[in-house]
């Protein structure tokens, strides 16, 4: 698990450092910062026709660099740490959105990109920790370097792992993700 926080938080200051070095040269709009807040979760598994669901809740917090394309047009990746709580027990999640970010207007956006989430937890039978996943939400720009954000993450991949072969059976995970943000320029 260490590893894994390790290489994603050095992936994420290669990513700033690069938009920053960009952003000198180019003279690209460039914007980092931190976020966190509610996160909830649910689990749609379908076996033989049948389905059912399940959820949980918890709180998010990460990090996030926003670099514009052009005016209106920017790509803002995030890595986030999700932790969730389903029946008093807790589980570690981690998030790496890649959003396409529109600018409708000076203070409100429109985000839609793909999402990666992994299960950080050990002792997690027949399912496969990395999910893929579609995201869109919005953003509203409180102040310049204030924000409020939603997004809902569907997850698209299979979850359950070899066990299940020659069943029709399947596993999906959504994120539903409601909170603030600080921009540092």
């Amino acid at each position: 698990m260490k590893n894994i926080l390790s290489a994603s938080l050095v992936f994420l200051m290669a990513v700033i450092g690069n938009a920053q070095n960009d952003a000198k040269t180019k003279s690209v709009n460039l914007s980092y910062g931190i976020k966190g807040g509610y996160n909830s979760f649910t689990e749609r598994f379908s076996f033989e026709g049948d389905s059912a669901s399940e959820s949980g809740s918890g709180f998010y917090l990460g990090f996030f660099t926003d670099f514009s394309i052009t005016d209106k047009i920017s790509i803002q990746p995030e890595l986030l740490y999700v932790l969730v709580t389903q029946y008093n027990i807790d589980g570690d999640v981690l998030v790496f959105p890649i959003m396409g970010k529109y600018k409708v207007k000076e203070s409100f956006s429109i985000l839609l990109g793909p999402q990666l989430d992994y299960i950080l937890e050990k002792d997690v039978e027949d399912i496969k920790r990395l999910g893929v996943g579609l995201a869109a939400g919005v953003t509203f720009d409180i102040s310049q370097s204030l924000f409020m954000d939603m997004r809902f993450s569907y997850g698209l991949s299979n979850r359950l792992g070899d066990a299940y072969d020659g069943f029709d059976a399947k596993l999906k995970v959504n994120f539903l993700q409601i909170g603030l943000g600080y921009k540092f320029k």
